[in-house]
């Protein structure tokens, strides 16, 4: 853990490091100077290398990094460390999707990159069934995370692990800006997305911001990949109802 920052971060550096956080658009703090200032602050500081977060084996060690461990029973502690997917996921096909390098929001492209519109109808449609096929444990809130657009939370009357305090029981989310995605996951569900080609690590995965297995989806290429990601977001919810 620790600081990334470069020579690219003198005066001229930073100003052009700040259109570029602020061309992938609005979430998780103030789409301002301010809110790109205390990304870097938390990049110097807390966060994890922008290339820790494809690294095998990082859930192996969740005495040591994830926050509530300590607080955990033996049951929960054991649905962390086991998988909620229904079946094992395929390996992503093409070249490996990477977030682009800041800490927050975490984004694979820009907000004003084109968007296929059968992919956004058909992954915007498979999220908004999983609230309803889930909807005895869950609900709809605005996203306590990204601090705005719509999220999947546990209810209240769903029993909460410490592994899950800092979420504030927030599952799920697609971001509108890109269709990337944030999940919830078990450790093992988590390891498994990662190493698969699905997604990566937040890079504040593991400190006390954020759960251990919380993780980015990437963008779906095709209405067939928007089936498999919607299959994650459920082992997210599962894991999430365990307790």
């Amino acid at each position: 853990m620790g600081s990334t920052l470069s020579s690219k971060h003198g005066d001229d550096g930073l100003v052009e490091d700040y259109k570029a956080w602020k061309a992938m658009g609005e979430g998780g703090t103030s789409h301002s100077w301010a809110g790109y200032m205390s990304q870097v602050s938390a990049e110097k500081t807390m966060a994890f290398g922008a290339d820790d977060t494809i690294k095998p084996g990082f859930y192996d060690r969740p005495e040591k990094l994830a926050t509530g461990w300590k607080l955990a029973t033996e049951e929960q502690r054991a649905n962390a460390r086991k998988s909620f997917l229904k079946e094992p996921l395929p390996v992503r096909p093409g070249p490996r999707a990477r977030a682009k390098p800041f800490v927050y929001p975490q984004r694979e492209r820009n907000a004003a990159d084109p968007q296929d519109p059968a992919v956004k109808k058909a992954y915007m449609d498979a999220f908004r069934n999983l609230g309803e096929a889930n909807a005895e444990s869950t609900e709809w809130k605005t996203s306590a995370l990204e601090k705005h657009g719509q999220a999947l939370f546990t209810k209240r009357s769903v029993p909460l692990t410490p592994l899950a305090g800092p979420t504030s029981r927030e599952i799920c989310h697609i971001h509108g800006t890109d269709l990337s995605g944030h999940v919830t996951l078990s450790f093992r569900d988590a390891e498994e997305v990662v190493s698969k080609g699905w997604g990566e690590r937040h890079r504040l995965s593991g400190t006390d911001w954020i759960h251990l297995g919380y993780t980015m989806l990437y963008v779906p290429n095709t209405v067939e990949e928007t089936a498999v990601l919607t299959k994650i977001f459920q082992a997210g919810v599962d894991y999430m109802k365990s307790g």
